[in-house]
């Protein structure tokens, strides 16, 4: 048996500075991810990207990206003006990107259960 529920997702792609260092690295993941300690945030991912040799560069640059699930649009609200995330993206964030992140926002249905469809 499965189940469906709507969430928001919250998608950042970043451009890092070439010349940042392995533990800044480290502050911006470990940063990112102390982000789900705010209240309606159900996860946090975070992680540098890659291409394949076998497919096509599609990252236009971007080189890490961050992605958090929230439980409404409402949870999203909170999250933008949350002192944690505020204080994350001024200390961990901003400090390292080449130029302003792009971000998109977006309603999703998420089916829980089995893979067989029962």
């Amino acid at each position: 048996m499965s189940t469906t529920s709507t969430v928001i997702e919250h998608i950042v792609l970043l451009k890092v500075k070439p010349d940042t260092s392995d533990e800044d690295i480290k502050k911006l993941v470990e940063g990112a991810q102390s982000l789900r300690a705010i209240p309606g945030v159900i996860s946090v991912t975070v992680g540098a990207t890659f291409a394949e040799e076998w497919m096509p560069d599609r990252r236009h640059g971007h080189t890490h990206t961050l992605s958090c699930r929230l439980e409404s649009k409402e949870a999203l609200r909170v999250y933008q003006d949350h002192p944690l995330h505020v204080k994350v993206k001024k200390e961990c964030l901003l400090p390292v990107l080449a130029e302003p992140p792009m971000a998109v926002d977006y309603e999703s249905s998420v089916v829980l259960g089995d893979s067989t469809g029962k």
